[in-house]
């Protein structure tokens, strides 16, 4: 059941909140942070069942800060949405309904490793 699943989403994109209604409508609970250090903050080891970070217009600074997290929290599930391709074992990118089937995929599994790079 998802509604006891707690998921940070870092986004500023224009179109957040239809990722935050989505999640929301799917059962989870979401607790948006506009800023990565607003969520650095807020990120502490066991606090949420996945951290999911969208590029935006700065993949770099959220390319940092997840490999952050994953060095501080190994065990951290991480998902990280972007337009761009990304070399990363986190990244995910496409429409929102990817993007709620990579979610679920994540939580069911429990798994900080699987390959979530090819997304469509």
């Amino acid at each position: 059941m998802n509604s006891q699943r707690k998921v940070l989403l870092i986004d500023n994109a224009s179109d957040r909140k239809e990722r935050i209604k989505a999640l929301a409508d799917h059962g989870y609970s979401v607790f948006p942070a506009l800023r990565m250090d607003e969520a650095r903050s807020r990120c502490t080891r066991g606090g949420y069942d996945l951290v999911l970070v969208n590029t935006g217009n700065n993949p770099e600074q959220a390319l940092e800060f997840c490999d952050d997290v994953r060095r501080q929290c190994p065990k951290q599930l991480l998902l990280l949405t972007s337009d761009a391709t990304i070399d990363r074992d986190y990244a995910v990118s496409g429409p929102t309904s990817a993007l709620l089937r990579r979610v679920d995929e994540l939580l069911r599994e429990g798994t900080s490793t699987a390959d979530f790079a090819s997304a469509a």
